[in-house]
């Protein structure tokens, strides 16, 4: 009786979220929704405007080389000032970047470099202090919990969201339904912001440790977590951009697209619910080996660029997904955690995850760029290559998470010196 108090306490704690971190909850779900709204359309907009796809690329290309210094810039403020002021700096930058495309309507495809700058740096500050709040406002014992709940938000806001859009924009004439659609998702990114404000203020920690970063991957652990952040974000971040081009070029649909990226969507709402729930530390080796074999085999497919492959794809990926992120996010902020002596550099350890996951994002996104501006006869062959180099770089992570897992259980073995942040040679080798 008292051993099964025990138990409903000890999962009662679990669920339980103090208001702070039910308040990111709420600024995450609505810049989700106002994300999944306009993510993929605005890329499908700017194709329909440009009809070349490495235009589209470009723009993400200069938002992921402006997001890097802007996230390594909100990290120097957050020290200096406060983290939620970077967090609002973030959500102020993405409002601004909706009234720029706004306002420049369909002459925004002509403006797509300052556009990607604007959209990197708003993304950067937004990011920075998200991932190091998702740490601060969470304990080892809810953060599963948490990020359960952070992903069937994200989810069902990337259900709704691109349903909602295609509709909208297949209802409407011509380019008033993207009007609409990019109008709703400034709504959402303004009440981001608002709500961003009632989170509680903390104070400055002082000066951002440049050297506690080079400290610190001396560790065997944190270095083999980058090498795994890096393979991570070269398949997810040209994936997340150019699936859904893919998909509108195959069916010629928006309507069709936003169907699709709905029924995708819809399958990781209770994944992300089952990991939430039941996600405990034996099992989440399981689960990343899991979701990572079952997309690289699912990309197989992407070659053949018909609709059924690509959709074939895409509910694969929705499905493995939370058994992935969900995980792997969890191990990389307890690694964070562990290595940041006691929150003096946690926003300096999340600036370097940053780092290694915005090398991984641009090296794809700038490859499959070059493929697109190359226009050689043999640009299939040049994009199975790509998709194989994807396959292999998203199977990469497992060897250095495991390598960082035997890590870290050597280094409980030294207590002492796994939580200094200096070299050791047990952890140097």
């Amino acid at each position: 009786m008292n051993v099964r108090g025990a138990e409903s306490g000890h999962q009662h704690h679990r669920r339980t979220l103090p208001r702070s971190a039910r308040l990111l909850l709420a600024v995450n779900a609505c810049n989700a929704l106002g994300t999944s709204l306009s993510s993929i359309f605005i890329n499908v907009y700017w194709y329909k405007l440009t009809q070349d796809m490495s235009q589209t690329l470009l723009f993400n290309l200069i938002t992921y080389l402006a997001w890097l210094p802007a996230f390594a810039a909100a990290g120097w403020l957050s020290k200096k000032a406060s983290r939620t002021k970077a967090l609002w700096i973030g959500s102020a930058v993405q409002v601004l970047f909706y009234i720029s495309v706004l306002g420049l309507g369909t002459e925004s495809s002509k403006w797509l470099t300052a556009l990607g700058i604007l959209n990197g740096i708003g993304q950067g500050f937004y990011w920075m202090s998200v991932n190091v709040l998702s740490v601060d406002v969470t304990s080892p014992e809810n953060r599963d919990w948490f990020n359960g709940v952070n992903g069937i938000a994200g989810a069902v806001s990337g259900m709704i969201g691109p349903l909602v859009a295609g509709i909208v924009v297949g209802a409407m004439p011509q380019m008033a339904g993207y009007t609409t659609v990019f109008m709703l998702s400034f709504v959402c990114f303004l009440v981001s912001l608002l709500t961003a404000l009632l989170l509680p203020k903390d104070r400055p920690e002082g000066g951002f440790d440049w050297s506690s970063l080079n400290q610190t991957l001396r560790h065997k652990e944190w270095r083999s977590l980058t090498f795994a952040f890096v393979g991570v974000a070269f398949r997810d971040g040209v994936l997340s951009v150019a699936i859904w081009l893919w998909v509108y070029i195959a069916t010629g649909s928006e309507s069709s697209t936003g169907q699709y990226a709905f029924l995708t969507t819809l399958l990781s709402v209770g994944g992300f619910y089952l990991v939430g729930h039941f996600g405990k530390e034996h099992l989440r080796w399981r689960f990343m080996v899991f979701g990572a074999v079952l997309i690289s085999l699912s990309m197989t497919g992407i070659a053949l660029l018909t609709t059924w492959s690509l959709v074939l794809y895409a509910v694969v990926s929705a499905a493995r997904r939370p058994f992935f992120d969900a995980p792997f996010n969890t191990t990389a902020f307890n690694a964070i955690g562990r290595f940041d002596r006691n929150g003096t550099i946690r926003i300096e350890l999340v600036v370097w995850r940053e780092a290694a996951l915005s090398v991984g994002r641009i090296s794809s996104v700038a490859l499959l760029y070059a493929i697109y501006r190359s226009d050689t006869p043999h640009i299939e062959l040049q994009l199975n290559l790509f998709l194989g180099a994807m396959v292999v770089m998203g199977l990469m992570p497992l060897y250095f998470i495991r390598k960082a897992a035997a890590a870290s259980q050597r280094s409980k073995r030294l207590p002492e010196r796994h939580y200094s942040i200096g070299p050791s040679e047990e952890e140097s080798a």
